[in-house]
């Protein structure tokens, strides 16, 4: 059986992130940030799984990018593509083993790299009854949306590995109380 897994801003080759994020980033490189998040990745997937990756994958040359794709295990790679990704052709995502999409329903869960307003994230559950925005982008930043509709698979989140849709689910639900319960 196969598995299905969520990572964003793995910001592979990024030294300037580690500055952005601080403690949230505690590498003392991007060597390091680099094998960590790769080491973790190994460890969490296993070949033949799905893995999206929700944008912002390689700050690094072309060499460095073939390097570290070359230490993933191999799993079916879906990206979505982030505001960083420009760089690179969909054409060479392709070929380094990833399918580029700018957005991509899974189930009832809009993937997308930046999140949906929360505005147009619920005319959205509304009138096609998705229930949620799985996102990057906003790194460790708290970010206003609620959290039953949003949640943010970004590295800092995630201790630095891909989560699974039931981890998605009880970050959706984690703090949201029905005053009617007891």
């Amino acid at each position: 059986m196969t598995n299905t897994w969520f990572i964003s801003d793995p910001h592979f080759g990024h030294k300037n992130i580690i500055k952005y994020e601080g403690d949230k980033r505690p590498f003392k490189d991007t060597e390091h940030m680099d094998n960590v998040i790769i080491e973790n990745f190994n460890k969490t997937v296993s070949e033949g799984d799905t893995v999206f990756w929700l944008g912002d994958m390689f700050f690094c040359n072309s060499k460095r990018i073939e390097y570290i794709v070359s230490r993933l295990k191999k799993t079916r790679n879906i990206l979505i593509r982030g505001n960083h990704d420009k760089g690179i052709s969909d054409t060479k995502f392709r070929r380094l083993g990833f399918d580029p999409h700018r957005m991509y329903l899974y189930e009832d869960y809009i993937l997308t790299h930046e999140p949906i307003s929360q505005v147009n994230m619920n005319r959205l559950i509304e009138e096609f009854q998705l229930c949620c925005n799985v996102h990057g982008h906003t790194h460790s930043e708290e970010t206003g949306l609620e959290k039953l509709s949003h949640v943010c698979v970004s590295v800092e989140n995630t201790d630095f590995k891909p989560v699974t849709m039931d981890w998605i689910n009880s970050k959706r639900w984690e703090g949201i109380r029905n005053p009617h319960w007891k």
